[in-house]
């Protein structure tokens, strides 16, 4: 399965991604920077084709995650699955 990743260090913080959003999985953070919340992303992506400064990537196109934890959950206890998901890329990218 599919996410999307946010370079906070490319991001301008325009909010796009977040308006463009069918499901409503992306809201901004403190620095107005997209945080993605993990159980809503549906793999729809109309966030990664609107970021200006393709600061937005599909997990598969992305080169090394922020170090930043990028994501959040409504229900952590309901998807234990996004921890293992997120140790997984963690390791891949040797975070």
């Amino acid at each position: 399965m599919e996410k999307v990743v946010i370079f906070r260090d490319s991001c301008i913080s325009c909010g796009a991604c977040i308006v463009h959003c069918p499901y409503g999985a992306l809201e901004p953070d403190e620095e107005g920077k997209p945080v993605l919340i993990w159980d809503l992303c549906r793999d729809d992506f109309a966030c990664v084709l609107v970021c200006p400064v393709a600061a937005v990537k599909r997990t598969s196109e992305a080169g090394k995650p922020p170090l930043e934890k990028w994501y959040r959950l409504r229900n952590a206890e309901a998807y234990p699955e996004a921890e293992a998901w997120h140790s997984k890329l963690a390791a891949a990218y040797g975070r």
